[in-house]
């Protein structure tokens, strides 16, 4: 099922409150946004915009907009104007009606945005904070001030990515030099504002050429944009979600034929390969654009999994006379760690590939956690820290002063690793892993090993004394990939469940996996309820088994479960789970992958709606066949 884009807009550029300086941007902002996400071409979301909302009305508007949402939907809240602490350092956001000194009261609180963002449906939500936070500024130069009031820390989240207009100590600039508290001329756009607008207008966002723009090619455009206003600030960005984020289409694709982006996108390494030779013709050979749209392409190539794809894209880079590494000029790192490739999926453009700019550091990036800022990066001293810029917030007669705005809080509705931290037995948080695996969209995000495997590694698979041994005998035992994802479809007697494998979880259990529904094992078994929610499948239901086991370090025993992970029974059997509500699991289960949205509906509409796990509907879902493709 396909969603659909849900935007709000709220601008505030007049206060009844003189502690708030009156501004010209906002309403300009949210007008020229609203053009571009209502265009077809870009986003096609269906858009609200408010101007000048009293609190009531704003904070109404925003738990319409997120208890609206379903689960396919992309929802986009949009607010400019300012934003305050009170006095026991809990973010507000200002509107029309708002008192300086009755916050709660009049002003909309950064936690009541957090509770529509937890409590939606949606798994794909984008919160847009340019915020002027009220102050006095320097004559002639309408700035946004830069110190920190834990924005980030009161909306940041699990399941989130934030970006922000600024670092923690730089002003955020307005367009000109308008600093009279009297509305005059025309308005314009804010720097940071004007920047994301163009980029989804004009497409030049879209830094690998592939018709689509994420969050992380967007940042990237913004970053060039604003670094040459030439106003001494950097946009951030913390991103703690996997995958791709899309959030709008671009044109910059356009000088490619279609079917060049369907053949990038496959899923097939043959059908990646044949492209190579024809985008090699267009690099050499075709116009300006043509042959630009050519390179970009290569470049994604370059970085396939694929080896023989890789090899074949770099060789038709190396023709063309360009030398750069694959990856460099399409800024694929991440924080200084090199991003991976999941075959069919377009990697990210994650920092701005201009030489003329300098890129931001991974401290510009990740100078936000989990909840809020993190401490100073070690080893680099930060510049606007050092010129002595900081300044304690606080309100006083007639200084209110304070900082930042913040760009886009991402949220999937449900992300691992708080769960995780709080559900492990252990108590250890999971850590990030140092290669990002993109999960496609429409899959939940999966949790990540604590201590990474060795690739290859080296999995033992045993014979058990049963004679029921698994077509071909048991499994040959050696070294196995620990990285990458594999696709599948188990296809049953209600319809077809997309799934992805993923090889750095669980590799010896991804590995058997494979090799067990390539040989049939699954075909024709039937799953069935349990006292957990979820949907247990395999031939050991029927009193079979595949005659091996193996071992695989149970990290995700007993530990909490979200709605769409793919488990096996137990930490080396045959039989798989998959999770259709989120759940602190009573077993050992390994968490090796995870079923799409569309799987799940399949399941949900077996279910019939019933809140009972052990629902005897389930137990008349049977497996025809399970494909994977490896």
């Amino acid at each position: 099922m396909t969603g659909k884009g849900r935007a709000l807009l709220i601008a505030t550029d007049g206060y009844s409150d003189d502690t708030f300086r009156q501004l010209r941007a906002p309403r300009a902002d949210a007008e020229a946004l609203a053009a571009v996400l209502a265009d077809p071409a870009v986003g096609g979301y269906e858009v609200q915009t408010l101007h000048n909302p009293p609190a009531h009305e704003a904070s109404l508007a925003i738990e319409d907009l997120f208890a609206a949402a379903w689960l396919d939907d992309l929802v986009l809240l949009y607010i400019s104007g300012h934003g305050v602490r009170d006095d026991f350092g809990q973010l507000h956001l200002a509107m029309t009606n708002s008192r300086h000194d009755r916050l709660n009261a009049t002003a909309v609180s950064a936690q009541f945005v957090r509770n529509q963002m937890d409590n939606t449906r949606s798994r794909r939500v984008v919160v847009v904070l340019d915020c002027c936070f009220a102050g006095a500024f320097p004559p002639g130069t309408a700035h946004r001030a830069g110190e920190s009031v834990g924005v980030l820390s009161q909306l940041g989240g699990r399941g989130s990515a934030v970006m922000t207009s600024s670092s923690a100590l730089e002003y955020s600039f307005e367009s000109g030099g308008f600093a009279s508290s009297t509305v005059v001329g025309t308005a314009s756009p804010s720097v940071f504002t004007g920047a994301l607008i163009e980029g989804l207008r004009s497409g030049g966002a879209d830094r690998n050429g592939d018709g689509l723009i994420d969050v992380d090619e967007l940042y990237d455009y913004i970053y060039e944009q604003v670094q040459a206003a030439g106003k001494p600030q950097t946009p951030g960005l913390d991103s703690q979600f996997q995958g791709r984020l899309i959030i709008a289409a671009s044109s910059v694709a356009a000088d490619l034929p279609p079917e060049f982006a369907h053949a990038l996108r496959s899923p097939l390494p043959a059908v990646r390969l044949a492209i190579v030779d024809e985008l090699s013709e267009r690099l050499a050979s075709g116009g300006a654009g043509s042959a630009e749209a050519a390179r970009i392409a290569l470049e994604r190539l370059a970085e396939d999994g694929t080896d023989s794809i890789a090899n074949a894209a770099r060789a038709a880079l190396e023709r063309t006379g360009d030398t750069r590494r694959p990856g460099e000029a399409a800024g694929a790192r991440i924080g200084g760690f090199q991003a991976g490739f999941v075959p069919g999926l377009s990697p990210t453009a994650n920092l701005p590939r201009s030489a003329a700019v300098e890129q931001p550091n991974s401290a510009v990036r990740n100078s936000i956690g989990s909840y809020g800022f993190v401490a100073e990066p070690s080893g680099r001293e930060d510049p606007v820290r050092s010129s002595g810029l900081r300044r304690k917030l606080f309100i006083t007669a007639g200084i209110v002063a304070g900082v930042a705005a913040v760009v886009a809080v991402l949220y999937q509705a449900v992300e691992f690793a708080a769960s995780q931290n709080a559900g492990h037995p252990s108590g250890v948080p999971q850590q990030r892993r140092t290669e990002e695996v993109r999960i496609p969209p429409g899959f939940v995000p999966l949790p990540t090993r604590q201590t990474p495997s060795a690739d290859p590694v080296k999995c033992d698979y045993r014979p058990d004394g049963s004679e029921r041994l698994a077509p071909e005998g048991a499994q040959a035992s050696g070294d196995v990939p620990a990285k990458g994802i594999v696709r599948a479809t188990i296809n049953t007697n209600v319809g077809a469940i997309p799934a992805i494998l993923d090889r750095s979880l669980a590799p010896c259990t991804v590995n058997s996996f494979v090799h067990l529904a390539e040989h049939g094992f699954y075909d024709s078994t039937r799953c069935s309820g349990g006292n957990v929610p979820s949907l247990v499948c395999g031939p050991v239901q029927d009193g079979l088994d595949p005659g091996f086991t193996w071992t695989e370090k149970g990290e995700f025993n007993k530990s909490a479960h979200l709605r769409g992970y793919l488990t096996m029974s137990t930490s080396d059997q045959p039989d798989f789970g998959m999770d259709f509500e989120d759940h602190q699991s009573l077993f050992a289960a390994t968490i090796f992958g995870a079923i799409s949205e569309e799987g799940l509906e399949v399941i949900d509409g077996k279910r019939g709606g019933s809140g009972d796990p052990d629902n005897d509907s389930l137990d008349s879902l049977m497996i025809n066949t399970v494909d994977v493709e490896v």
